[in-house]
Parts: C-alpha cells; sequence; structure tokens
C-alpha cells in the first residue's frame, strides 16, 4: 500500500550559493552551474575563488532551476558548482527511486508553475519542496512504475523527432514550390543583367509596369486620428500576413488621419513590401488601406503586371532584398534603392496562370504544414499528461 509523506523526510535538498560575483570568469576556473545551463549541461562561466566541495555537483545529480521555470534536470556536465535560485535533490536511495523521484517531481512542478500567480519572474523556495506530499510504493514498485516511463517517453521523443522532421520538409516545400516556379532565380533585382532569365521571360524596370507608394504614420498626438475605419499596416502585422491577403490590421485609422498626413488610402491589389526591421516581408491588399511607412507600396498597371505574381516574385526574392538591407541595429532598405529595382517577368496571361498555381499549391503546403504543427503540438503535450496518469495511480 502506498504510504503519504513530506518530500523532506525522505530527500535532502541542498540549495545552491551566492557565490562572489567579482570571482565570475569567462575562461578558466572551476565551472559554475546558472539556470540557463541547465537545458544545455555546459556552464558558459567559471568561479576563480575558493569554496566548500559540498557544492561541486556530479553527473546524475538531479537539480531544480528555482526561477522562472520550475523544471528538474538530471545533470550529464561536468562537475561543477551550483550557483544560487539552484537546488539538488538528493533521495533516500533506502526508499526512494532517484528517476522514480525525477518523473514525480517534474509533474510537482508543473503543476506549481500552473497554479504560481503571474509575476515578472516566478519563484520557488526550497523550503516549498520540502513540503510537497509524495505517495510513496514500494522500492520495486517505483522502479517499475520508473522504468516504464522511461521507455514510454522515449518512444513519444523519436514521435515528436519524427513529426518535427516532416514540419521542417514541408515549411522548405512552400519555399522549394516558389523558387521552382520562378527557376530558381530572383525575379526582383536591383540590375538587369544578375541573372538569365527564363526563355520568354523579359527585364522591366518595376517603375515603368507598377507606380510606386511610400507610407506613412498619423501623428499618435492626435488619438482622434485612431481608432476608425481605415486599416493601417505596419510591422507588427507583416509576419503572419506573409505570402496571404491582408483583410485586417492590428490598427485602424480614420479620414481625418489620412487627411492630416501623408498617409494615402491604397487601392484593392497593392503590393505592399516591407523594407524596414522585417525586410522582404510582403502581403496584397485584400480592401483598401493605408500604411506605415516601413512598406514600399506598388500599385500594378493590371495590363501588364499581375499583383499576385508581383507578391509571389518579392517572396522568391525575399533572401535576395534581406541583403540589400543597411543599418547597424535594424536593416532598411532606402528609396533610391527600391526605385531601382527591376522585375524579370513573362506576359500577362503567363504571369497569371504562374500565380493561380502558386496560389493552390501554397494553400496546400500551408495545410499540410498546419495539420503537421497540430499533431505535434498534440504529441507535445503527451509527457505531461503520460507523468500525470502515472502518478495519479501510485
Amino acid at each position: 500500500m502506498n504510504k503519504q509523506v513530506s518530500l523532506g523526510e525522505i530527500c535532502q535538498i541542498l540549495n545552491g550559493y551566492a557565490f562572489d560575483s567579482s570571482c565570475f570568469v569567462s575562461e578558466g576556473g572551476f565551472p559554475l552551474i546558472r539556470i540557463r545551463d541547465l537545458k544545455t549541461n555546459n556552464p558558459s562561466i567559471g568561479f576563480s575563488g575558493e569554496f566548500d566541495m559540498p557544492f561541486i555537483m556530479t553527473k546524475g545529480n538531479l537539480l531544480v532551476g528555482m526561477d522562472g521555470e520550475f523544471r528538474c534536470y538530471e545533470w550529464q556536465g561536468p562537475p561543477a558548482l551550483l550557483n544560487q535560485r539552484l537546488c539538488q535533490l538528493i533521495p533516500d536511495e533506502g526508499v526512494l527511486d532517484k528517476d522514480y523521484l525525477r518523473f514525480w517531481i517534474g509533474e510537482e512542478l508543473l503543476r506549481i508553475e500552473s497554479n504560481t500567480a503571474f509575476t515578472t519572474v516566478k519563484h520557488l523556495s526550497s523550503r516549498d519542496l520540502l513540503k510537497l506530499k509524495i505517495h510513496l510504493p514500494p522500492l520495486v514498485i517505483q522502479r517499475r512504475v520508473a522504468e516504464r516511463l522511461k521507455q514510454q517517453l522515449a518512444e513519444i521523443a523519436l514521435g515528436t523527432a519524427g513529426i518535427q522532421e516532416q514540419v521542417n520538409l514541408a515549411e522548405a516545400l512552400s519555399e522549394r514550390t516558389l523558387h521552382e516556379a520562378f527557376s530558381n532565380f530572383h525575379p526582383i533585382s536591383v540590375r538587369a543583367d544578375e541573372d538569365t532569365p527564363p526563355s520568354g521571360w523579359k527585364q522591366y524596370r518595376l517603375l515603368d509596369l507598377a507606380r510606386l507608394e511610400s507610407g506613412h504614420t498619423p501623428s499618435r498626438r492626435h488619438p482622434e486620428w485612431w481608432g476608425g475605419d481605415v486599416p493601417w499596416l505596419a510591422l507588427p502585422d507583416i509576419r503572419k500576413l506573409h505570402g496571404k491577403v491582408a483583410h485586417e490590421t492590428t490598427e485602424n485609422t480614420n479620414a481625418a488621419g489620412l487627411a492630416n498626413s501623408s498617409a494615402r488610402l491604397l487601392p484593392v491589389g497593392t503590393v505592399c513590401v516591407s523594407r524596414t526591421a522585417s525586410v522582404g516581408y510582403v502581403t496584397l491588399l485584400g480592401r483598401p488601406m493605408a500604411t506605415s511607412q516601413d512598406f514600399c507600396n506598388w500599385i500594378c498597371d493590371p495590363e501588364r503586371l499581375d499583383p499576385d505574381f508581383l507578391m509571389y516574385a518579392f517572396m522568391a526574392s525575399q533572401e535576395y532584398l534581406q541583403g540589400l538591407g543597411s543599418g547597424a541595429v535594424h536593416k532598411s532598405i532606402y528609396m533610391p534603392t527600391i526605385q531601382s529595382f527591376q522585375i524579370c517577368a513573362p506576359d500577362i496571361d503567363e504571369q497569371r496562370r504562374i500565380a493561380r498555381t502558386l496560389r493552390e499549391r501554397l494553400a496546400a503546403a500551408e495545410s499540410l504544414n498546419d495539420a503537421l504543427k497540430a499533431r505535434l503540438t498534440d504529441i507535445e503535450c503527451l509527457p505531461q499528461r503520460l507523468l500525470a496518469a502515472a502518478f495519479d495511480q501510485t
């Protein structure tokens, strides 16, 4: 029969030490384990002062991070010192199996973390750990439970790795589909002779096929210019809209905001390309909108340039465009460079055919990717469910 005891009755908890930070060294010294090192098992700094031997952690020790994410780790790194805000769990091996403790405390820490009120950084004390109540079956049952969990978690890890590989392949499929449609070259460039175009395709100055419009931000000092019925595309929107048709934005402006700024209401079908920070991300307007100054906006001549084709051309050239950015902190493509853009394209009918094919194939790839990510999310939840079920039964 299981008995319930306090963890402190069958497990010693050794707190880390607040070593003098003036003795930390980036090279040499004795390795020092900090919370950030638990996942990597690779201490990134050392301690050059004197220390007591009990603070040396060795391979196989169970360590718990007491700040932020509450997790238990089995240390696999070199012998090292244990810094503050960490503790070591030392089970009484006569009554408590170490692997059983590792799995049980992992489940308990997740429960504690989920029930801890949010602060800037969540904190856990060793006193709280000592008070935890653990159901303690006989050692033979503990070892049986731990061994079964090891096998099941190893199978889940293999399944997770397999699904993640499929997700990576699905993401690569979209990129490969784009590049194949453009014969593996970037259709947007700043020089007409940078690539040899496919047969039947021609190089054009983009300004000859589309009108360039810039964006603007209405003054934030006038709150009455914000919150209206005019969608306003800004950098926080663009990553989720990349390669898609934009219908909604995080913020809206209004007629007064447009009238009192350089922002313009752009028509449906405008191709908006981010030129700052998220360089090369692109969307197609599905309704009239304004944009911030972080975008260059292209209104296509409908007889010569298909907007969908232009969007996909920018997507296929994203890596190239990012190389055009300059700036120490946030990369930007400046207007003189944008005005020099060239595009390599076939005739309008072929553009539309390519755009239609890409739309279908990219939608299929995205659907596959979404399904795989949903499966990955489900399988990543299995370890917690498995642990909860295992310790509900013991």
